[in-house]
């Protein structure tokens, strides 16, 4: 459901709250991409990294979803969610391709490969919620 807004004021207000979470949450997804990080702990049968990726760009998902809904007019929550989810391995394939160009990161494409994994399950996994959980009576 898309609000109204009557007037500029309440506009800006909803693009901050909607919208520039997800680019302040991408920013900080580069900026620690970028940097030099010592290596992380193993635990248990998947590399850390991967499980890191897979929370951090399904968070993305989440956020990105939610601008799409922000930003496109009359929108289903379905398509808002994987479109969000789809932003995020992008941002995940650019942030892959500029750590090539960095002498102390290396572009691993399984790196991506998580990336894409965690934003299509956060997606599934609230798409799932949503149907268990019963919609609040209006009124």
């Amino acid at each position: 459901m898309t609000v109204p807004y009557d007037s500029a004021a309440s506009r800006r207000l909803a693009f901050s709250l909607q919208v520039l979470p997800a680019v302040a949450y991408a920013a900080a997804i580069f900026y620690g991409g970028l940097t030099r990080m010592r290596e992380l702990p193993e635990v248990g049968f998947v590399p850390t990294d991967k499980l890191l990726h897979a929370a951090v760009f399904g968070g993305l998902a989440l956020l990105l979803g939610r601008a799409v809904r922000f930003l496109v007019a009359q929108p289903s929550l379905f398509k808002c969610l994987w479109l969000g989810a789809l932003g995020s391995s992008a941002v995940g394939a650019l942030l892959e391709v500029c750590q090539a160009f960095v002498p102390y990161r290396s572009a691993d494409p399984w790196d991506w490969v998580a990336d894409t994994v965690g934003a299509a399950l956060a997606v599934s996994a609230l798409l799932a919620l949503l149907r268990v959980v019963p919609k609040r009576a209006e009124g």
